[in-house]
C-alpha cells in the first residue's frame, strides 16, 4: 500500500514538474503544440475574397507611373513673381504664443511646399503673394488635439516668416530618351520601361491577394480550434519583442509607448503593458497553432537547414557565423522559419474565391 502511495506521490510530483517546465517555456521547441491546441480543419479551404484576382489598369499603370516621375522631379527657382499654391519655397521663421517664443516653433532655412498640409492651419495660406525678402507675421493655430505638442493644442501662434526663395518643380516627361537614360538592364524604351512597371505592380497585386487569402484562412484556422493558455514562458517572451519593437516605431513617429500602443489595439494608453500582454498571448496562439501543422505536415526546419540558412545570411552581411549567432536569437529564428514554411503550405492549399464570384449558398 506504501509504495502505491509513494508511486502515486512520485507521479503526481512528475505531473507538477511537467507542468511547470511547459508554464515557463520560452520556445516552441520547449513543448508539445498539439497540448496547447485542437486544431480545426486547415485543409481544403475556401475562403471568400474582399478584391478581385490580380490585375492592373492601364489607369492604376499611368497613375503610377507619373508618381515614379514626379519623384525625379528637379527644382527650377523662380525669381519674377510672388509665392503661388504649389510652390516650393525656403523659409525663416519665429513662432510666438502671447509674445513668447516656444520651443519647437523657431527654424531657418525649412523647405515647404505650398499646399502641402505639412503646416498647421492657418501657415501656408497666409504665405500666399509673399515676395522674396519678404518678412510677414502669420498667423495660424494649432490642431485640438494636437499629439505632437499637447500643451500647444488649440492654441493660436504668429510665426514671423521670411521668404529665402521661390521653386517650383518640374517633372520630366516619359520619352526614350529619359528611359535610356535609367540605364535598367533589359529597359531601354517607353513601351519596354511601362511593360517593366506593369509587372512590378502585378506582383505587388498578386502578394496583397495572396496576403489576403492567407490572413483569412488563418482566422478561419484559428476560429475553427480550440486553445489551452500559451505557456507563460513564450507569452514573456513575445512582449518583451512587442515593446521592444514598439519602442523604436513609437520613437521614429515621436509618440510614447503607451500613444502607439492605443493607437494600433486600442486601450487606454495608460495600460499599454495589459494590452502588449494581451497582444503576445494571442501571438503565442497563432505561433502555437502553426507549429502543430508543421508537425502535422512535415514543415519543421532541421537543425541541418537552419544551419545553412544562417550561415548564408551570416556571408551576405559580412559576418562570421558563430558572430553572426551571438546577434540573432537562433530558436526564434527557427520559430519564424517554421511559419515561414506553413503560410506557404496555406497559400498553395487554400483556394480563394474573388469579391466578384458568388459563394454557393
Amino acid at each position: 500500500m506504501k509504495k502505491k502511495i509513494l508511486a502515486l506521490v512520485m507521479a503526481l510530483s512528475m505531473v507538477m514538474l511537467c507542468a511547470c517546465g511547459d508554464a515557463n517555456a520560452k520556445y516552441l521547441k520547449d513543448f508539445t503544440a498539439s497540448e496547447y491546441v485542437t486544431l480545426g480543419e486547415y485543409k481544403g479551404l475556401s475562403v471568400q475574397m474582399t478584391q478581385g484576382e490580380p490585375s492592373v489598369s492601364d489607369e492604376y499603370l499611368n497613375g503610377y507611373i507619373q508618381y515614379v516621375l514626379s519623384n525625379d522631379a528637379t527644382y527650377i527657382e523662380v525669381t519674377d513673381r510672388t509665392v503661388e499654391m504649389g510652390d516650393v519655397t525656403n523659409i525663416d521663421y519665429v513662432g510666438k504664443i502671447d509674445g513668447v517664443a516656444f520651443d519647437g516653433g523657431t527654424a531657418q532655412g525649412q523647405e515647404l511646399i505650398i499646399g502641402s498640409g505639412m503646416f498647421i492651419e492657418g501657415f501656408e495660406d497666409g504665405m500666399i503673394g509673399m515676395a522674396i525678402g519678404e518678412t510677414r507675421d502669420v498667423e495660424a493655430t494649432f490642431p485640438d488635439p494636437y499629439t505632437n505638442n499637447p500643451d500647444l493644442a488649440g492654441k493660436v501662434a504668429v510665426f514671423t516668416v521670411t521668404l529665402n526663395s521661390i521653386s517650383i518643380t518640374e517633372t520630366p516627361e516619359l520619352t526614350d530618351e529619359y528611359v535610356a537614360g535609367l540605364a535598367m538592364e533589359g529597359v531601354t524604351n517607353v513601351e519596354e520601361y511601362r511593360a517593366y512597371m506593369h509587372d512590378v505592380l502585378m506582383e505587388q497585386e498578386k502578394n496583397n491577394y495572396d496576403n489576403e487569402k492567407l490572413n483569412l484562412a488563418l482566422e478561419e484556422i484559428q476560429a475553427a480550434s480550440t486553445f489551452k493558455a500559451a505557456p507563460k514562458g513564450m507569452v514573456e517572451r513575445m512582449s518583451e519583442a512587442m515593446i521592444t519593437n514598439i519602442s523604436s516605431v513609437a520613437g521614429n513617429y515621436g509618440v510614447t509607448v503607451g500613444e502607439y500602443v492605443s493607437l494600433m489595439y486600442g486601450g487606454e494608453a495608460a495600460d499599454y503593458e495589459e494590452t502588449i500582454k494581451q497582444q503576445a498571448e494571442v501571438a503565442a496562439q497563432q505561433y502555437i497553432m502553426l507549429q502543430a501543422i508543421a508537425d502535422a505536415e512535415g514543415l519543421n526546419v532541421s537543425d541541418e537547414e537552419l544551419e545553412a540558412i544562417i550561415e548564408a545570411e551570416a556571408t551576405l552581411y559580412g559576418y562570421e557565423l558563430e558572430a553572426y549567432k551571438a546577434e540573432i536569437d537562433v530558436e526564434d529564428y527557427r520559430e519564424y522559419m517554421m511559419a515561414e514554411n506553413v503560410m506557404q503550405f496555406l497559400k498553395d492549399n487554400v483556394t480563394a474565391i474573388p469579391a466578384e464570384e458568388t459563394v454557393a449558398q
